[in-house]
């Protein structure tokens, strides 16, 4: 049985992975964005009685919504290298970051809830 999998030189040919990188990454930036318009409307709402903290809010949480983008970038540069350049996904800043973006909009959340 022929492999089918190895080319004329009887290298194995690189493997496509499609749209996989690219469709992971717009569902990254989503959420940084999705919480960085979350975060921006519970300051607003906020604002109108504590502006201090609703600035507080947003000095603690858009920082935290640029890094995800970042890191979801990051990311994509080094999944869509070359094959052979192609390292595993290592550590896992860019869920931590998305982890720690849920709480802080949560605690955001909660702050508006008990100040009002």
């Amino acid at each position: 049985m022929p492999d089918h999998d190895r080319g004329d030189d009887g290298a194995r040919a690189p493997v496509d992975p499609g749209l996989q990188i690219e469709r992971t990454t717009l569902a990254w930036l989503r959420t940084g964005l999705s919480f960085a318009v979350g975060s921006l409307v519970l300051t607003r709402l906020i604002a109108h009685t504590r502006p201090l903290v609703a600035l507080g809010c947003v000095l603690a949480l858009l920082p935290v919504a640029v890094l995800v983008g970042v890191l979801a970038v990051r990311r994509y540069r080094a999944d869509s290298a070359l094959p052979q350049h192609r390292q595993p996904l290592t550590g896992g800043a860019l869920p931590a970051g998305v982890a720690l973006l849920a709480v802080l909009v949560g605690a955001v959340g909660m702050v508006y809830t008990v100040l009002l």
